[in-house]
Order: structure tokens, then sequence, then C-alpha cells
């Protein structure tokens, strides 16, 4: 099952007390920065939950 991003949550790279850590775990390139914004890439998610384990605004799940 692939990670959803509450956007709400997440806000902006810029933003994020992590500073995109979730981005810097994903070792299949899942997880993107477009125009400071977080962009799931979902055909590379291979479910390894890092990016949920390690945000720190709580902003990614399963879906």
């Amino acid at each position: 099952m692939v990670v959803v991003i509450d956007m709400e949550k997440c806000g902006q790279i810029k933003d994020c007390p992590g500073e995109g850590l979730c981005i810097k775990l994903c070792e299949q390139g899942a997880l993107k920065e477009v125009d400071g914004e977080l962009v799931l890439v979902p055909e590379n998610c291979d479910d390894c939950d890092l990016c949920i384990q390690n945000c720190p605004n709580q902003a990614i799940s399963k879906g």
C-alpha cells in the first residue's frame, strides 16, 4: 500500500523541522521536492515505512 501525504500537516520543505528528512531517507526516490513541495512518486514506493516513522510532522501515513 502506497503512502499518503497530508499536505496540511506537511507544509513546505523549507518549514519542515526535519528539513525534508523523508526525501533524504527514501532510497527508492519515491519522495521528491518539486517547487518546495513534497511530491510522491507512487511507482517507486516499496512500502519500507521509513518516511512514516521519521516524519516530524506526522504528515505521512498508509493510504
